[in-house]
């Protein structure tokens, strides 16, 4: 019996961690398919696509900056700081805006209540 235990055990374990583990696009944001401009702020995070289209000058210079991302780099929602790219366009290539599944920003924390928020007051009449 201890046997059978130990292989059920170990089949489980490597079922979990093989199917179960994030993929890489899950982790952090999107993965670009092709070469793709995303469009950034001055601190390098990343903001809706058409604040780049307008090209609004303050003083002479743009408050909004191209990014562009090679194929295979993360593509992070708005707000996240980009990476594994460069401001300056790799001559030669073609990019495209990043697609409209990937305009969002990430959700924080949701609070839900529950016993930890309303177990203080349960039965006693007092808080």
């Amino acid at each position: 019996m201890r046997h059978e235990l130990k292989f059920t055990t170990a089949l489980a374990a490597a079922l979990l961690a093989a199917g179960c583990g994030k993929s890489r696009d899950d982790a952090d944001g999107w993965v670009a398919q092709g070469d793709t401009a995303v469009c950034t702020d001055r601190s390098g995070n990343r903001v809706a696509d058409s604040q780049c289209a307008r090209q609004s000058h303050v003083g002479g210079v743009s408050p909004f900056l191209w990014y562009f991302l090679a194929r295979n780099a993360m593509i992070p929602p708005y707000g996240e700081r980009v990476g594994g790219g460069s401001y300056a366009r790799a001559p030669g290539r073609a990019y495209r805006f990043a697609p409209a599944a990937t305009q969002v920003t990430r959700a924080g924390a949701i609070s839900r209540g529950g016993f930890g928020a309303s177990a203080r007051s349960f039965g006693s009449g007092r808080s």
